[in-house]
């Protein structure tokens, strides 16, 4: 990339592929790779998150997580969250990964300025052994991706 670090924005896909409805940011990044994005704009598949996210995220001025994210609405329910404000950032439970992104973000802050940091994320269906995504979760892809596409 001929961008200067500091001017990167970078999507972060976090999930298993092997758990259903979990493998949603891996899709998502997935298919973003294949569009046409504005330069600057890095596309990473991030896994199930953990320490490596702080390597992932270095020197970006924007990082956007997308995953399935437990919010308690109907299955295919998108949203994203500015995880820069407090009472968002104080959430555990958002991402259903064990790697805690609160934790790791509370990390990152430690070590240097955090980057601008978004969520977005699909309410799943179910997240059990199993490849592919449910109907509702698959349906909200399109606009999912569209929604991450505007927060560039």
């Amino acid at each position: 990339m001929t961008k200067d670090k500091g001017q990167i924005t970078i999507i972060l896909g976090l999930g298993n592929p092997l758990m259903g409805d979990d493998g949603l940011g891996i899709v998502a990044v997935e298919r973003l790779a294949e569009m046409d994005l504005p330069d600057g704009v890095a596309v990473m598949d991030g896994g199930t998150g953990g320490l490596t996210l702080l390597h992932l995220m270095e020197g970006a001025r924007r990082v956007i997580f997308v995953d399935a994210v437990e919010m308690g609405r109907a299955p295919g329910h998108i949203a994203c969250f500015d995880l820069g404000r407090a009472e968002v950032a104080e959430q555990a439970a958002l991402s259903l990964h064990h790697s805690g992104l609160p934790q790791i973000l509370a990390l990152a802050r430690e070590l240097g300025p955090l980057p601008k940091v978004i969520l977005c994320g699909v309410q799943p269906a179910g997240v059990a052994p199993g490849m592919g995504l449910s109907p509702p979760v698959a349906a909200a892809l399109p606009e999912l991706l569209e929604l991450i596409r505007r927060c560039i």
